[in-house]
């Protein structure tokens, strides 16, 4: 059975957020620990909901939470419009806490894409607006280009596909 308090505060917290099984789990022990720490609730309290954090879990991953093969395809969609670098996407997965086989096989898949790399570099530079901001600071080609790559490696984009892009563009 799992108490008000926590069957509350999931519903609010997974009406806001989409997360992993792992991650809304640590969101709980964190939010039982901040008020035991504020003293909204007793010791015994804090033990008791401690104890119900895996059935609150299992509760709300049984009503249809925490598909993560829907939230990898929904969140790598995400961070392929936002232009991050493959390195910057395993990040966010590894710290959204994903589970890491399934997530290792869905990169390798969709990382065999060729031209996954060029729409990540095109995305990042079109969101960014570094070629125009640059580009306003009146300077020669080469020392825009060179400075432009080097944020782009900055970011973690491969150095051979950067070139490759920017030889492109500018």
């Amino acid at each position: 059975m799992i108490s008000d308090y926590l069957k509350k505060y999931s519903t609010y917290y997974l009406s806001r957020y989409n997360v992993t099984k792992r991650k809304f789990e640590d969101i709980l022990k964190k939010k039982i620990a901040k008020d035991y720490l504020e003293k909204k609730i007793s010791e015994s309290n804090y033990y008791k909901f401690i104890r119900e954090i895996s059935d609150t879990s299992k509760y709300f991953e049984d009503i249809g939470f925490f598909d993560e093969e829907r939230m990898l395809e929904i969140s790598f969609d995400n961070f392929v419009k936002k232009g991050y670098s493959q390195k910057k996407i395993k990040y966010k997965f590894f710290s959204a806490k994903f589970n890491r086989v399934t997530t290792d096989l869905f990169l390798k898949k969709k990382f065999q894409d060729q031209q996954l790399n060029q729409t990540l570099l095109i995305n990042y530079l079109n969101k960014s607006n570094i070629v125009e901001k640059q580009k306003k600071l009146n300077i020669s080609d080469k020392q825009l280009f060179d400075k432009i790559l080097s944020k782009l490696i900055q970011q973690g984009f491969e150095y051979e596909d950067s070139i490759r892009v920017l030889n492109k563009i500018i």
